[in-house]
C-alpha cells in the first residue's frame, strides 16, 4: 500500500523509509540515459530502493534483471518495491556483497549499471546504513568497476553516474574503454557537477554531450524533460 511518503513514477512507485539513501536525480538521470540496444540480461549493482532496476525494466521489454544489495534494511525494500510492480518476474534480488556477487555469479551480462557511493569518508552519519550507501568503504570506484568488469558479456557496457571530478580521475584509471560520457550541469552557466559515464571492452571514439537541468529562468531544460520524461509524473 502506498503512503504519501513514497516517490511515485509514471508506472511504478518507491517506497523508501528504510533505504538510507533516497531517490535522487543523479539515478533517475542515469536510469533514462543508459543505452539499453540489444540488451538483454541486465546487472544492477548496489541497488538501493531498486530505483534502476525498476526503470529499466519499464525500458527493456524482453529481459531478466539481477538486482544486489548489500544492506538488508534497502535489500527488504527493494524487493517489496520490485514485488509491488508490473515486473516483478523480470527482475531477481539478492541480499549480498557486490564483490561476492560478481565473482560467484556465473553469468555474463550485457549491461551493467551502478550509481555507487560517492564520497571519501568524511563526518559520521547518523547511521551505518548511510554511512554504506553515502561513503567508499572497502571498496573504490575502480574496484566496482573491476567487479563489473568481471562478469561483463564481451560486448556488453558498464554505466555509471559519479561526480565530475570522480569520472575524470577513473576514466584515467581503467583500462576499459569510455565510449560514452555525458557531462551534467544543474544550472546554465556553472560547471559541471556530474557525469554519467559507459564503459566497454571494445575500442570506439568516445561520444561526449551535455546535459543541463534547469535553464536560466529556474524552469527544467527541454533535454532534461526529454529524457525523464517517461518516468517523472510533472512532465
Amino acid at each position: 500500500m502506498l503512503s504519501n511518503k513514497d516517490f511515485c513514477f509514471k508506472q511504478f512507485a518507491i517506497s523508501q523509509e528504510r533505504c538510507a539513501m533516497k531517490v535522487g536525480t543523479d539515478g533517475v538521470l542515469l536510469g533514462a540515459w543508459v543505452n539499453v540496444h540489444n540488451v538483454k540480461n541486465i546487472l544492477d549493482l548496489g541497488t538501493g530502493t531498486a530505483l534502476l532496476a525498476l526503470m529499466l525494466a519499464q525500458r527493456v521489454k524482453n529481459c531478466k534483471i539481477s538486482a544486489v544489495e548489500i544492506d538488508e534494511g534497502a535489500f527488504l525494500q527493494a524487493r517489496e518495491n520490485i514485488q509491488r510492480s508490473p515486473w516483478a518476474e523480470k527482475i531477481n534480488i539478492y541480499h549480498q556483497d557486490i564483490a561476492d556477487f560478481t565473482q560467484k555469479c556465473g553469468e555474463k551480462f550485457d549491461l551493467i549499471v551502478a550509481n555507487p557511493p560517492y564520497f571519501s569518508k568524511g563526518v559520521a552519519c547518523s547511521s551505518l546504513a548511510r554511512e554504506q550507501a553515502r561513503y567508499i568503504q572497502s571498496y573504490s570506484h575502480l574496484d566496482w568497476l573491476n567487479m563489473a568488469e568481471s562478469c561483463l558479456a564481451p560486448k556488453g557496457r558498464i554505466c555509471f553516474v559519479l561526480p565530475y571530478l570522480t569520472g575524470e580521475i577513473l576514466q584515467k584509471q581503467t583500462a576499459l574503454y569510455c565510449v560514452e560520457r555525458c557531462d551534467v550541469t544543474t544550472k546554465s552557466g556553472k560547471q559541471p557537477q556530474r557525469m554519467l559515464l559507459t564503459f566497454s571492452k571494445i575500442f570506439q571514439p568516445i561520444k561526449k554531450t551535455n546535459l543541463t537541468i534547469y535553464n536560466e529562468q529556474n524552469q527544467y531544460s527541454k533535454d532534461f524533460v526529454a529524457l525523464t520524461k517517461d518516468f517523472y509524473l510533472k512532465f
